[in-house]
């Protein structure tokens, strides 16, 4: 499985491509992040004392044991769940690399590392799903405003 395919600009690409190419770039390029395993589907990352892999599968409801963040497609009913389930929040994202939007509320410096390689490396921003944006005002979780 290579996930889906990713036409940004000039380039076409798929998820697999991206996960190795980022192996890669942190093997190579970051002295920090250590690269603990690899397969075509999932990267396991260690930075300091943090842990958390980056995958490429559905991306099922279930809390994961160490942070995830998973490469599938955004849809309203996954913004939902995100929404309702705080445990979830707190230990899985999903980004959607071919509509360039994100699920994550995560604390994670690998998942920075990801981002910061994606526009770097490929000159993309994943921005927040404004779904979820808009239920984590309305739910008093983050606040927009001033003050």
């Amino acid at each position: 499985m290579s996930g889906r395919q990713v036409e940004w600009a000039t380039q076409t690409l798929t998820e697999g491509e991206i996960l190795a190419a980022f192996a890669t770039f942190c093997r190579d390029e970051l002295d920090e992040v250590e690269v603990l395993e690899q397969t075509p589907e999932r990267l396991s990352l260690a930075w300091r004392r943090e842990r958390a892999t980056l995958e490429i599968r559905p991306p099922d409801p279930v809390v994961p044991d160490v942070p995830a963040l998973v490469l599938a497609e955004l849809d309203e009913e996954l913004v939902a769940r995100f929404l309702d389930d705080p445990a979830l929040r707190e230990r899985l994202a999903v980004y959607d690399l071919v509509r360039l939007g994100k699920v994550n509320a995560v604390r994670s410096s690998l998942f920075v590392h990801f981002e910061w390689f994606l526009r770097d490396a490929y000159r993309v921003k994943i921005l927040p799903a404004p779904a979820f944006t808009q239920g984590l005002v309305e739910r008093g979780i983050i606040s927009l405003g001033m003050g």
